[in-house]
């Protein structure tokens, strides 16, 4: 406690009441030669003239009988009775009867000496009253710290709820056939569950389940919802999906984060089922109270392994033509009653047997039997998909069909360029832009996933590091995604018309002997002036060259070529029959 003993340490000052002149300045000299500053009043007048006047006075040393009244007035005297709720009094009398002791802690003393006054035992009560004082104050000031501390992380919770919750809801979406509960234990929760269609009308769930609880966890689950909608969008395989979720939770997240994740593709015209199981409990099929199948967990969770040793592979099985499939999260099967014992696996398939109407209110309403309280250790999820409802959701959208059969690479030269300025930049996103460019030429469907994550990375690292100027090292922990991202927002929003990204993509066939390979060249350009950009207290991007961000582009690519002093960032691909995906 450096603040307290630094406090004990400097001179105190004791104001010493007694109209006895002698006896006032013995009290002086001796509490003075123990290093204590001391005020002395010979009346009560006296005494609240220095209580008017002087400052700093730690303690009060008050005798009961003073010529011009009683000690005791002082305590009760309105004009000074605030002070001695903190100062502290030492009553000097020579009554010790219980009435008169009581009377004296009554009014607020805080202590009490018997005459004949001995002096030791008088320098130790006012070093031992002095002293607590100063913890006291210490008290109340790292109180005060405390409650800032306190205000300003409720304010950032505040912020980083919005976001999430605002994540949440732009991620809702209604799909007959897809049922989800999920119950957090915190403000937010660890889990997420999203269903999605794809291009050619598979759907897409993901179950997710990130270390801890509350908002780091949270952070951790953004990354993965952010690759999910948009990989589904632009129709990748759920292998590819998985692939570059662990990637990204690997380059992005701190070792000790990571997330347990259940993906399921239900493909509609091949009538198969793909599932991924990193972590979670075992999906279960069900079918009239019985179990017909289990999906159980054969892979590390994401954002452990490297992707050299990454598997994204697959279990598959043909779409019955009843059932259903249960997802949970271990939570359910994890939560305890008030005698330690878990809810279990054994309690699922005891619900699942009695044919409910509602399976996953049925299971949720068992679970609040078992734990007789509705604050969960932690997170609850559970799912429940009918693929047979889900097909019939489909095929009643509007303008959803499936993709022309695949034709040959493009045999002409294409070059596409666009450039978006500030307001743009906020408005549109360019890879899909490019995709619907990729699918309008009928590009096979591997070489588009291709070219989607070189783009997806090119642009992403122009505008972050380059337009945003932003340093993606920020990254490595959950408060620094939280920041990254609402600094991202923020830079964003000020940029102005003569801030651009400009993206161009050439396409070369190979034609002979002389140029056999197909050549595909992707450039970004950007300017930027932000002057608004003063209101961040440092420099945040480090050099181009060197960021993390530009790793996987350098795999992906054949030449890579980055220009600083331009603004300028090129990658060139050679596209033939096999493509590193």
């Amino acid at each position: 406690m450096p603040g307290a003993m630094q406090d004990i340490q400097h001179p105190q000052r004791v104001l010493i009441v007694d109209d006895d002149e002698i006896l006032n300045g013995l009290f002086c000299e001796y509490l003075g030669a123990r290093g204590l500053s001391t005020l002395c009043a010979l009346s009560l007048a006296e005494a609240k003239n220095c209580l008017r006047t002087a400052v700093d006075i730690d303690l009060i040393l008050l005798d009961y009988q003073l010529g011009d009244g009683c000690g005791l007035d002082l305590l009760t005297d309105p004009e000074y009775q605030h002070l001695f709720g903190e100062l502290p009094v030492i009553m000097i009398s020579v009554r010790d009867d219980h009435e008169f002791l009581e009377s004296c802690f009554a009014l607020g003393a805080a202590d009490y000496i018997i005459k004949p006054v001995n002096l030791s035992l008088l320098a130790l009560k006012v070093s031992a009253l002095i002293r607590n004082r100063a913890l006291q104050r210490l008290i109340r000031q790292q109180n005060t710290e405390l409650a800032g501390f306190k205000l300003n992380a409720e304010r950032e919770e505040a912020v980083a709820k919005y976001t999430y919750e605002h994540l949440v809801r732009q991620n809702r979406a209604s799909i007959d056939g897809v049922s989800i509960q999920i119950h957090p234990s915190t403000t937010f929760s660890g889990d997420i569950a999203l269903a999605r269609f794809s291009p050619r009308g598979d759907l897409y769930f993901l179950l997710a389940d990130a270390t801890g609880h509350g908002l780091a966890a949270a952070m951790t689950i953004m990354p993965v919802v952010a690759i999910f909608n948009t990989m589904v969008a632009r129709g990748f395989h759920l292998e590819t999906i998985v692939a570059e979720m662990n990637r990204k939770l690997v380059r992005d997240t701190p070792v000790d984060r990571f997330v347990a994740a259940l993906v399921i593709q239900i493909h509609r015209e091949r009538h198969e089922v793909c599932v991924w199981n990193g972590g979670i409990p075992a999906a279960l099929w069900i079918d009239q109270g019985r179990v017909l199948h289990e999906f159980p967990s054969n892979h590390m969770a994401l954002g452990i392994l490297d992707e050299p040793v990454f598997d994204a592979g697959v279990s598959r099985c043909p779409t019955p033509a009843s059932g259903e499939i249960l997802v949970f999260t271990d939570g359910l099967l994890e939560a305890k009653s008030p005698v330690g014992d878990a809810f279990s696996l054994a309690r699922v398939h005891e619900v699942i047997a009695q044919q409910p109407a509602n399976l996953l209110q049925q299971l949720m309403a068992s679970l609040q039997a078992h734990v007789t309280h509705t604050h969960y250790e932690d997170d609850v999820s559970l799912c429940l998909l009918s693929p047979s409802i889900i097909a019939q959701h489909f095929s009643q959208r509007i303008g959803l069909r499936p993709l022309d059969a695949e034709l040959q690479l493009p045999t002409a030269a294409i070059e596409w360029s666009l450039r978006l300025g500030g307001q743009e930049l906020q408005q549109l996103d360019l890879p899909p832009l490019c995709m619907s460019l990729f699918q309008g030429l009928r590009v096979p469907f591997a070489v588009r996933e291709y070219l989607f994550l070189v783009i997806s990375e090119v642009v992403a690292f122009a505008l972050d590091q380059g337009v945003l100027m932003l340093d993606s090292n920020r990254k490595n922990t959950p408060a620094g995604v939280v920041d990254y991202f609402t600094d991202w927002q923020k830079r964003l929003a000020l940029l102005g018309h003569e801030d651009y990204l400009q993206l161009s993509m050439a396409w070369q066939p190979g034609h002979g002997i002389h140029k056999p390979v197909n050549q595909f060249q992707v450039t970004v350009k950007w300017q930027v002036s932000a002057p608004s950009f003063a209101i961040f207290n440092t420099p945040d991007r480090q050099q181009l060259g060197t960021d993390p961000a530009l790793l996987l582009v350098k795999q992906l690519v054949d030449e890579l070529y980055l220009d600083e002093a331009q603004s300028c960032l090129r990658a060139v691909m050679y596209v033939n029959q096999s493509i590193p995906l």
